[in-house]
């Protein structure tokens, strides 16, 4: 008897994981598509097929759904900038490909991209994953003498602030990945290495990026517009 609770249980538990994460699914694209400022149940619960008291016993607000998509796309993120960290290479040659990384990423799965930039500009909190892996690669850039010891707020605002505009671009299809290098070169540029090495580095990992994500061409992104 014991057997059959514990299969049971588990069995019960499996239900339930598929259904919160095909109620995450279904958000996913409603929010890709609508934004945050338009929050509507129905359309969740239109969209997974499945009845209002569903939603709420795994939801109890928006701002619960909320709080779990921006968990789900950063742990995403932060699974794939884990692997950069395991790779050899200097402060500003780990950055770049960092940053690339997320930007092939988002266009790989440009839903998911749109959600980003939707939590960015909503109130939910940030995920500090990423953010404090960008703090640790900058602060060991200084140390190295490749970075120009700046303000760490000041340098995480820029470098975010020209990342949120160049995903936005790439995902509504105006920019281009040569434009992405370019905005890379540009912030470590700012933080302090020549435009040479800084273009050069850039270009570099974001074929790295791009080939270890197995995407190709020139091409640009998404055809979703919030």
């Amino acid at each position: 008897m014991r057997v059959n609770r514990e299969a049971r249980a588990a069995t019960g538990e499996q239900r339930r994981s598929r259904t919160r994460e095909r109620l995450l699914d279904a958000a996913e694209r409603v929010v890709a598509e609508k934004g945050f400022g338009h929050l509507s149940i129905d359309e969740f619960v239109s969209a997974a097929g499945v009845s209002r008291g569903t939603f709420y016993n795994y939801f109890p607000t928006t701002t619960d759904l909320v709080d779990a998509l921006n968990r789900r796309v950063a742990a995403h993120l932060d699974g794939l900038l884990a692997e950069v960290a395991r790779q050899p290479g200097d402060a500003a040659t780990r950055l770049a490909r960092s940053l690339h990384t997320v930007l092939a990423a988002n266009l790989d799965d440009p839903v998911r991209g749109w959600i980003g930039l939707q939590v960015i500009t909503s109130r939910a909190p940030r995920a500090a994953a990423f953010e404090a892996r960008f703090v640790a690669l900058y602060d060991e850039g200084v140390r190295l003498g490749q970075f120009r010891a700046l303000e760490v707020t000041a340098a995480t605002a820029f470098g975010f602030g020209a990342m949120r505009m160049i995903q936005q671009d790439m995902l509504s299809g105006v920019a281009a990945l040569a434009h992405a290098a370019q905005v890379v070169a540009l912030i470590l540029t700012a933080f302090g290495l020549p435009w040479e090495a800084a273009e050069r580095i850039s270009r570099d990992e974001a074929a790295t990026a791009r080939s270890q994500l197995k995407i190709h061409g020139n091409t640009t992104a998404a055809p979703l517009t919030p």
